[in-house]
This record gives C-alpha cells, structure tokens and sequence, in this order.
C-alpha cells in the first residue's frame, strides 16, 4: 500500500491507513454510481472519502508503472490549485493499493465542503443570477489566467458559497483532470466551457462577461462558445442514448438517425428522399433520443 498525507494531517496517519479496510462499513454516502463517495468523521475531521472504479487491466498497468493514478493526481492538484490561491475541499491524503504488482484499489481524501453545485445556476435562467453569473465569469477568469485549466469544467464540479458580506465565492472538485498552462488563449477557453450549460442564454451571458474583462471581443466569443456547447451537447445526446437505454438494438438505431441524417443534407433538394429520410429520423427521434436532447438542440427539426 502506499500513502501520501497533507503533512497538516501526519497526525491521523494511522487513520487514514485503515480506511481502505473500514470504507465499506463507515460513512454515509454521498454519491454512487462509477466512483463511491462518501463522508466520515476521522477522529473530529469531517472528510470525504472517494473510492474510485477499479480500473480495466490496462489501466492496472499503466497507473501501475507510467501515470499517476486519479487519486495521486487529485492530491497533486489539490495542492496546486491552493498554492495558487483558489478554494477546493482540503486535500488530506491518498491512498493505492496494489496486488501482485498492479494498482487494484485506490482513494483520495479531503475535507467535506458545504457548498452547493452550480448545477440549478447553469441550467436556469440569467434574470435573478446576474450577480452569481459575473462573480462566476469573474472567479474563472482569475483561474485562467493563473494557468489552471480544469478539463471538466462541469457544473457538478463548481460548488459556490455566499459570505457573510453577501459575495460569491467558488471551490473545484474532482480535479485529477487538470493542466497548468502558461496561458490559455479564446478557442481554448471556449472549448473548455462547451459541457457549463445547458441553457444557451446562461452561457451567453458568462461568456460575454468573461470577454469583457478578457478584453476580447464580446460577440465573437460568444459565438465561438455556443459552437463549442453545441456540438458538445449534440454528441452527448448519442453517448447517452447510447450507455442508458435499455433498447437492445440502441447502439444501430443512433447509427442509423446520424446517417440518415447526413444523408438528408446530402439530398436537400430531392425532396422525396429528404421527406423519407426525415420521417424515419423523427420516429428514432421521439423514441430513442428526445429525453437525452436536454438543450433542444434536436427537437426544432422532429416537431410532431
């Protein structure tokens, strides 16, 4: 087994060395699904504990001998993002085990934080938000121009927190995809947003925000970003479908509805084809994809 503890933590070593042994009894969990987490009280500290997927035999032996595995990478850039003066949860440790010489087992831990997802805020409404929205554009910027890119920039990874004077403030989790970058030009930053919102306006108003104390132009990045979110957005819908329906023939019917649909592009101007072409997209449409097309980005096309 091997162990790296915050040196603020030496104290609790011995706790922390036991928890691959007392994860599945203690704790409540807080999330589960393709990692587990959960919170427990380490002698008086309010942790959480995440467990993640045993990796595939290929993964074993990279995590094992070239790359870092997720938890050592969630510690390191833990760190890192607190020495550059940004909030995450308190990084405290991370924990490997191995078997037979292969990563089998491994766990990041820190502290427990408070604060709500920005979920519900990327998926609203801008009238109301204005206040959390440019704190948000203000709060990401200082990240990127720090160099600190988070590759999942998602909502499920931004937790805010109101102060008591009233401002807005932000912490990252899950950041063991990460890079620091000397810098972090538009296409980048655009790029990096696409998976933020689900409501195109929401994202209009960030970017816009953003460009401003970026000093680009305003409506050039918007549109760059909402090109990104799109496509972004467009393809989640597949993947999706894709992973969660329980049709047996899934996987084709996604097949079929994208070549169809290419296809229909092609013979925009037969219009018997386009018209046969489009009722079949529509019937794999409303049976297959609609509930996975959370931004409408589909439906304008397949309206009953």
């Amino acid at each position: 087994m091997r162990v790296i503890v915050n040196p603020k933590y030496e104290n609790l070593r011995k706790e922390i060395e036991c928890i691959p042994d007392s994860f599945g009894d203690k704790g409540d969990i807080v999330y589960n699904d393709r990692n587990v987490l959960k919170r427990i009280d380490l002698h008086g500290v309010d942790i959480v504990v995440k467990s993640f997927k045993k990796p595939h035999i290929i993964n074993r032996i990279v995590y094992s001998f070239f790359r870092r595995s997720k938890a050592e990478r969630s510690f390191i850039y833990s760190m890192a993002v607190q020495e550059h003066g940004f909030d995450v949860p308190e990084p405290i440790a991370m924990i490997e085990k191995f078997h037979r010489g292969l990563l089998s087992e491994s766990y990041y831990i820190c502290g427990y934080d408070a604060g709500k997802t920005v979920r519900d805020l990327m998926d609203g409404e801008v009238k109301g938000n204005e206040d959390k929205l440019s704190a948000f554009a203000h709060y990401t910027v200082l990240l990127h121009q720090a160099g600190i890119l988070h590759l999942d920039y998602s909502p499920g990874n931004i937790l805010i927190h109101q102060g008591s004077n009233g401002e807005y403030t932000f912490s990252l989790v899950d950041v063991n995809r990460m890079q620091l970058l000397p810098e972090i030009d538009c296409d980048t930053v655009c790029r990096n947003m696409c998976r933020l919102c689900i409501s195109r306006e929401v994202l209009s108003y960030i970017m816009r925000e953003y460009a401003a104390l970026r000093e680009w132009n305003r409506e050039e990045t918007v549109k760059l970003a909402l090109h990104y979110s799109d496509q972004f957005f467009t393809n989640y819908i597949y993947r999706r479908a894709a992973k969660r329906d329980e049709s047996k023939r899934i996987v084709s019917h996604v097949v079929l509805f994208r070549l169809y649909r290419a296809t229909r592009r092609l013979f925009y101007w037969e219009r018997h084809i386009s018209s046969l072409l489009l009722k079949e997209e529509s019937r794999i449409y409303h049976k297959y994809l609609y509930k996975y097309d959370y931004c409408n980005l589909l439906a304008p096309d397949y309206q009953l």
